[in-house]
């Protein structure tokens, strides 16, 4: 029996981008994500847009408020660590879903370009092999992220029916604008308050992930890019050399010009979530020193979860943006592995101008401020630390 000989045009496009499918089917019904593209159908944009405003004002905007409001008529500190530490995270999902918005035609096309761009085909099984293997890792770090942070949304749901059954207590604490103790309209509020929080934490995870897979993505490229240049070899039936480090110098600037558009899609979201995480953290570590250990074990494992999530929320865009810099960087040394001791002279010169290139690793900024890294990632835990530690001097 004769085994198919593998071939690029046995592929689609979408199976470069197999990990960010899903998340995409779960953007497009939360609003976040272009439906369509056809200039012949511009009432779908209307429709769009006004589905968009519908869903997140009924639901995301009107959690806000009242956490809000919550915080603000609150004097206990207590009180207010339990609203803020869920209320700051809500704000990073507003700086997210906002920049998305804005640059939903950037991220449109950025993944249309790495989808189908024939420059990035995969052109060995040994490539595509290994592109799938680390679209599946990708792809299970999303599912166990968003799992994850559903189940917290789902055990604090679930832990504030372990009170006693005179005590009512909601799963977040929002200011709520009537006589809620009551077993009939506790539910009522219990309900939105379920539902609303699952709803905008979905929409935190699924954004989470697109724009750590586009510095995924990223990083793949480059690290492309090395496969191709360990690979370099004289062959009889290749083509030359030279005509390969061209066609691979040709990859490396578009990829190069795809960091600054990825920079840009990725900057302010990774800014504004760095920022707000040191809080967050704060007061989460807050709330579980003050909180009795016994009193509601349910509350006390959900806020240790969200606790949990929130520091790796903070990680991936870290883990991910350090891939960037760490692939690129490797470049030299995929250099070194090919077989450049038997190129000819016109060959190896133009080596070392591609090298005088790869001097300068590719890296993400945010805000221009700092570079997404694992440096920065372990600075924050150490600001949330120090806030912590301030705020306790303070209530004492």
């Amino acid at each position: 029996m004769a085994v198919k000989k593998w071939s690029p045009r046995n592929t689609s496009s979408t199976s470069r981008t197999a990990a960010a499918n899903i998340i995409i089917a779960v953007l497009k019904p939360l609003g976040f994500w272009q439906w369509t593209r056809d200039p012949r159908q511009p009432y779908i944009e209307k429709v769009e847009r006004a589905y968009r405003i519908v869903l997140h004002i009924t639901a995301t905007s009107s959690l806000i408020l009242l956490m809000l409001t919550g915080v603000l008529l609150s004097q206990d500190l207590e009180e207010i660590s339990s609203i803020l530490h869920i209320l700051l995270t809500e704000f990073a999902l507003v700086v997210k879903a906002l920049h998305i918005w804005r640059k939903g035609g950037a991220a449109w096309r950025f993944m249309d370009e790495v989808a189908n761009d024939p420059i990035y085909a995969l052109r060995q099984q040994s490539e595509w092999t290994n592109w799938q293997r680390a679209q599946r890792s990708f792809a299970i770090v999303t599912y166990t992220y968003c799992v994850a942070s559903a189940a917290v949304i789902v055990f604090a749901s679930i832990g504030v029916m372990m009170t006693p059954a005179d005590v009512y207590v909601l799963p977040f604490n929002i200011y709520v604008p009537f006589e809620w103790h009551h077993p009939r309209r506790y539910w009522y509020v219990w309900t939105y308050n379920t539902v609303a929080g699952l709803m905008t934490c979905i929409s935190n995870t699924t954004l989470d992930m697109i724009y750590c897979y586009f510095m995924f993505h990223l990083s793949l490229l480059y690290k492309l890019i090395g496969w191709r240049l360990s690979a370099l070899r004289r062959r009889a039936n290749e083509p030359p050399v030279i005509k390969q480090m061209s066609e691979i110098f040709q990859m490396h600037m578009n990829v190069r010009r795809l960091t600054t558009e990825c920079e840009t899609l990725v900057s302010i979201p990774v800014f504004g979530q760095i920022i707000l995480s040191a809080f967050i953290l704060c007061f989460c570590g807050y709330r579980l020193q003050q909180m009795d250990n016994l009193e509601n074990l349910g509350v006390l494992f959900s806020t240790v979860q969200f606790a949990t999530v929130m520091a790796v929320q903070i990680f991936l865009p870290c883990y991910f943006g350090n891939k960037v810099t760490e692939y690129s960087n490797a470049l030299t040394d995929d250099i070194f592995n090919s077989d450049w001791t038997t190129f000819d002279g016109p060959t190896r010169k133009f080596m070392i101008l591609y090298m005088e290139l790869l001097k300068r690793p590719a890296n993400l900024k945010s805000a221009n401020y700092f570079k997404i890294g694992l440096p920065i990632f372990v600075k924050t835990i150490n600001n949330a630390y120090s806030i912590f530690a301030l705020v306790l001097n303070m209530n004492n």
